[in-house]
C-alpha cells in the first residue's frame, strides 16, 4: 500500500506540473495573439481645417463613431491620410470569433470595442457555467453521501442530471451566439468606418481623375507651363 501511495504522489505531482505549465502556455499564447492583432491599433487624434480643436476618433463603439463622423467632415483629408487612419482604427474579425468561441465571456468582442456583445457573452457563459455547477453538485452529493441509496432521492437526481444537461447545452448555444456576433459587428463597424472617411471596400477611389499644372523654366528665360493629367484606366 505504501508503495503505491509513493507511486500515485509523484504522478500527481508531474501531471499537476504538466496542467500548470500547459496552462502557462496557453495564457502567454492568448496574449501574443492579443497583441499581434492590436498592434498599431488605437484611438487617432485628426486636425481638421475649420476646426477649433484636435478631433479623437477610435477606441469606442459605433455610436460614438458614427457621431464623430456626423459632427466632423474627415473626406478634407488626403486619400493616404484616410487610409491610414481606416488601418489603424479598423477592428479585427477572425480572432475575435477564435477567441469568443474558445475562451468565451466576451473576450473577443472587447477586441472590437463591443461592450454589449462582452456583456452577453459573459451572461451567456456565466448562467451556462453556474447551471451546469448546481446540477453536477448535485450529481456528486448524492453519489457520494448516498452511493447505494441514491435512487431514494431520485426526483432530486433527475433535477441534477436536467441541470447538468441545461447547462451543456447552454455552452453549445453560447459558442454559436458569440461566434456570430464579432462577425456581424465587426463587419458593420469596418463598414461605418469607410463610409464616414469616404473610403470604398474596393479601393476603387484610390485613383481619381486629376489635373494639374506647373512652371516650366526655358533656356531662353521664358516660363512655360506643363499640364499633368491622371485619368484611371479601371
Amino acid at each position: 500500500m505504501k508503495r503505491l501511495v509513493l507511486l500515485i504522489i509523484p504522478l500527481v505531482l508531474f501531471t499537476s506540473t504538466l496542467l500548470a505549465v500547459g496552462e502557462l502556455l496557453f495564457d502567454v499564447a492568448i496574449v501574443g495573439f492579443d497583441i499581434m492583432v492590436t498592434a498599431g491599433k488605437g484611438p487617432v487624434t485628426v486636425t481638421l481645417e475649420e476646426e477649433k480643436g484636435p478631433i479623437t476618433i477610435g477606441g469606442t463603439g459605433i455610436k460614438p463613431m458614427r457621431r464623430t463622423f456626423e459632427e466632423h467632415d474627415f473626406s478634407i483629408l488626403g486619400y493616404e491620410e484616410r487610409l491610414k487612419i481606416y488601418n489603424r482604427l479598423s477592428v479585427p474579425i477572425v480572432w475575435p470569433i477564435v477567441k469568443n468561441i474558445t475562451i468565451g465571456f466576451g473576450n473577443g468582442s472587447v477586441l472590437q470595442y463591443d461592450s454589449m456583445g462582452a456583456l452577453t457573452g459573459a451572461v451567456l457563459d456565466g448562467a451556462s457555467a453556474i447551471t451546469l455547477s448546481v446540477g453536477l453538485g448535485i450529481f456528486i452529493g448524492l453519489i457520494s453521501v448516498h452511493p447505494d441509496t441514491f435512487s431514494d432521492h431520485l426526483p432530486l437526481f433527475s433535477v441534477g442530471v436536467d441541470l447538468m444537461v441545461a447547462g451543456m447545452i447552454g455552452f453549445g448555444a453560447s459558442r454559436i451566439i458569440q461566434g456570430i456576433i464579432p462577425a456581424v459587428y465587426g463587419l458593420k463597424y469596418n463598414k461605418v468606418l469607410r463610409e464616414g472617411l469616404g473610403l470604398e471596400k474596393d479601393r476603387s477611389d484610390a485613383l481619381r481623375p486629376a489635373l494639374g499644372f506647373a512652371p516650366l523654366p526655358t533656356r531662353d528665360g521664358r516660363l512655360q507651363w506643363q499640364i499633368a493629367a491622371r485619368i484611371p484606366l479601371q
